[in-house]
């Protein structure tokens, strides 16, 4: 049996056996000829992003040899284009983001004590039922806030509290209080305090700040309060905490403004705006507040509709010698009525520079201001609601030949006046009248709205203070032109237009001309 020869079913099925295994051999041999095409491609591929990252890497590495005090003015100017939040939400404070980049950043940010020198602390409201959690939170957030002022070592600190507690009920065993023991123990380095609530009822903590009396903060300068309710708690209304001897800047934006004592004659800044449910102060009590004042040197004031009281009804005038910038916003009182007079009636500034109008109810009141304060060298301006041709308001300019910069602007921005004619106004700045150019110093100019005027007005107003100018009252070369085109209906013709305004600024002149109410540049504004 064992000497017989395979029968011819046992050899076919050893030959199919062989073919199949032989097939499978071919198939495996081009499953891989595939995959080492595929890796080489893979490898070519990896070589290319490599080439990649080399260039990545030239690209980054001059911000690495850049010197380490230019690494750190950019980390201060980081942080203090918005005052860093250590807040109870999941927010990263911008001085822990910069030692997040790399190595190198993070020992500039914890060496530069500039960076921790200033605080946003948020606070907000827990359930009841989560009391122990919100001491954990606060607990978490006092031993991060000593780390913060440690690392600012001895330098004055900025110090602002945003309380978002939505409870009408103060608690008494408020939790906050664990971070504001920390807080206050590094009052005698506060320099400046803002406050800001959304709450009928003032926190705990935030009573404790306003209950602070000199000794406890002997390098305040500036006090800033953002209240969008009335608090009626005695300790925060008798507060002394405005009286402070050095104060010298107090910012107020609250209907509790009356309420508080204020030291006026010592300060040398005072903001009083409007907030959400109160619009503005009366002129009388506005102007009993800056006739108290000695050493006035910036205001900035809304005027609202609210009523005076008996006492305080003001007349005479306001002197104010030392004032050198002016805000004034001037609600309008009655919608049908323009012959009320304007806290500017009572006010002289004789040494003004800077004054910045955003909306003015009585235009009756300018030209008499403008006459009494001959030194304004910035001035925005909205377009006088009646003045069509503009001629009031280069009527109102002759009477500032030191202006350097003017900001023009529609009376209400989302109310567009009719298409006014802006060629003679134009001229005006170039061409002599009958008394002279207007404004022969300016050199910034900013013109927004709806307007029309030619190319060849523009192509004069521009070109028209080019060139050398020697003598002390000669036309200054423009600087600066930012000019809207918006009003502007002839399509060819604003399309020349802007080509002319392209090539003056490929010739070298800063200039900008938008169709929008926007500029390229963000500060048009010139402020």
């Amino acid at each position: 049996m064992e000497s017989m020869a395979p029968t011819n079913a046992k050899l076919q099925v050893v030959e199919a056996q062989i073919s199949d295994a032989v097939a499978h051999i071919e198939a495996l041999k081009s499953q891989v000829e595939h995959a080492e095409i595929k890796l080489q491609r893979l490898r070519e591929e990896e070589a290319a992003i490599l080439e990649t990252f080399a260039d990545h890497h030239r690209v980054f590495s001059p911000f690495r040899n850049l010197p380490e005090d230019v690494l750190r003015e950019i980390c201060v100017a980081y942080v203090e284009a918005d005052v860093p939040t250590l807040s109870y939400r999941e927010i990263i404070p911008s001085p822990y983001i910069l030692a997040q980049i790399c190595s190198g950043m993070r020992h500039i940010a914890l060496t530069t004590p500039t960076i921790w020198a200033s605080i946003t602390v948020g606070i907000g409201s827990f359930d009841s039922r989560r009391h122990g959690f919100a001491q954990q939170v606060y607990s978490s957030m006092a031993r991060r806030a000593s780390e913060w002022f440690e690392r600012a070592g001895g330098l004055a600190l900025t110090v602002s509290i945003e309380d978002m507690n939505d409870s009408d009920i103060r608690e008494e065993d408020d939790p906050s209080n664990i971070l504001f023991d920390i807080l206050l123990s590094y009052s005698t380095r506060w320099k400046e305090i803002r406050f800001y609530s959304c709450c009928e009822v003032l926190s705990t903590s935030m009573i404790r700040i306003a209950a602070l009396k000199a000794d406890d903060l002997p390098l305040l300068q500036s006090v800033s309060i953002h209240l969008e309710y009335w608090i009626r708690d005695p300790v925060f209304c008798g507060s002394m905490l405005l009286t402070i001897p050095t104060l010298k800047d107090v910012k107020l934006q609250t209907s509790n403004f009356q309420t508080l004592t204020v030291n006026w004659a010592i300060l040398t800044s005072v903001t009083l705006r409007e907030s959400i449910h109160y619009y503005g102060y009366s002129k009388h009590a506005l102007a009993r507040i800056l006739q108290q004042t000695k050493c006035l040197g910036f205001c900035d004031i809304a005027v609202g509709t609210a009523a005076a009281s008996v006492e305080e009804q003001f007349s005479g005038m306001i002197n104010l010698p030392l004032l050198k910038t002016l805000l004034f916003n001037e609600t309008q009182f009655d919608a049908h009525s323009s012959r009320g007079s304007s806290l500017l009636d009572m006010i002289a500034a004789p040494n003004l520079e800077i004054f910045d109008i955003r909306e003015m109810f009585s235009e009756v009141s300018l030209p008499d201001f403008f006459r009494k304060s001959p030194r304004i060298q910035k001035l925005s301006l909205p377009y006088l609601k009646k003045d069509e041709s503009l001629t009031d308001t280069m009527g109102l300019l002759r009477h500032c030949p030191s202006l350097s910069s003017l900001s023009l602007q529609p009376y209400q921005w989302r109310l567009h006046p009719p298409n006014r004619d802006a060629n003679g106004f134009l001229r005006a700045f170039i061409e002599e009248g009958i008394i002279g150019v207007i404004c022969p110093r300016l050199q910034y100019f900013g013109f927004a709205g709806q307007f029309q005027f030619s190319l060849d007005t523009l192509r004069l107003f521009l070109e028209g203070k080019q060139g050398e100018f020697t003598e002390l009252d000669a036309l200054l070369p423009w600087k600066r032109v930012d000019i809207s085109v918006g009003g502007i209906q002839d399509g060819e013709m604003r399309q020349q237009i802007l080509d002319f305004v392209s090539q003056k600024r490929a010739a070298g002149l800063d200039v900008d001309a938008f169709i929008t109410e926007e500029s390229r540049r963000k500060d048009h504004y010139l402020y």
